[in-house]
């Protein structure tokens, strides 16, 4: 296939995305809220919201996979996100409109794929801008063809430990769980398929896993508080398969920014890496 840039700059929408606390409560489950101590995530009453719900389902339901700039999509890998929250989301029932932009389209090189960095921009039902996401993908496909070298987004960690180290586990049904209202890919469920993707196995969502951090943020970083989280960005660097342990680092850099990453415990495989957060 060949890349579309006449497509670059050109915007989609507005599109609409309704939610509901059931949707908010599916979520939380399919990213390992557990009702012992996360409660507030999953039921309705004073419900609150794990802010990585927004880049998780724009970023399936109408972003990179309908907005067709000349990718082949079987060849194609979520590469990273950015997201940035312009002020909390706290209603639980709502629609969040949005347009889509394909930013740019980099060559990471011969055998190395394009990159291309599309964005959404969401306002709520009063018309305030909400957020920005901008989401990274790869081609693989398609390097090599003279185009510009993508911009590099350096994240550096303290020589020291961790401030502090979140242990959990990805469980065997969590793919299931997930893919019902985010991401069908059967990749995540079908054997089958996984072994023609080269995988031993079905292997879990990278956004699956991003939840998971978040959590993990929010317990050290902003305990009760997910709407304190402003900004996240984070680079997906590992496969991780269904049931194992994952642990999450933090580094507290000052007391509004940290950085993090998340590790499979049992291998020390970095399945996220070069990840940031903000505060509000």
């Amino acid at each position: 296939m060949s890349l579309k840039f006449d497509v670059i700059g050109k915007k989609k929408g507005p599109l609409s995305l309704e939610y509901n606390w059931n949707k908010l409560a599916l979520y939380a489950l399919s990213v390992g809220a557990n009702v012992e101590g996360e409660l507030e995530y999953v039921y309705e009453k004073n419900m609150k919201i794990i802010p990585t719900y927004w880049a998780a389902i724009l970023g399936f339901e109408e972003f990179t996979d309908s907005y067709e700039y000349g990718q082949s999509l079987p060849d194609t890998l979520h590469f990273g996100f950015d997201i940035d929250y312009h002020k909390p989301i706290t209603k639980t029932e709502g629609r969040i409109d949005y347009t889509i932009e394909l930013l740019d389209i980099y060559d990471r090189g011969e055998g190395r794929g394009s990159l291309a960095e599309i964005q959404a921009e969401a306002f709520d039902e009063e018309g305030d801008k909400v957020f920005t996401l901008v989401t990274r993908d790869i081609d693989m496909s398609t390097g090599g063809f003279g185009g510009q070298k993508p911009p590099k987004y350096p994240v550096e960690y303290p020589e020291r430990t961790p401030d502090f180290e979140v242990a959990d586990h990805i469980g065997p049904n969590q793919a299931a769980i997930y893919r019902i209202d985010n991401d069908p890919n059967i990749l995540h469920i079908d054997p089958d398929f996984a072994k023609l993707g080269g995988f031993d196995k079905p292997i879990i969502m990278g956004m699956c896993t991003v939840g998971y951090a978040c959590r993990a943020l929010i317990k050290t970083l902003c305990p009760g508080r997910p709407e304190a989280i402003k900004a996240l960005k984070v680079r997906f660097t590992n496969t991780l398969e269904l049931d194992n342990p994952v642990k999450t680092q933090i580094w507290k850099i000052d007391d509004h920014r940290a950085v993090f990453r998340l590790l499979n415990a049992k291998t020390g495989d970095v399945v996220l890496n070069f990840c940031e957060v903000e505060l509000f």
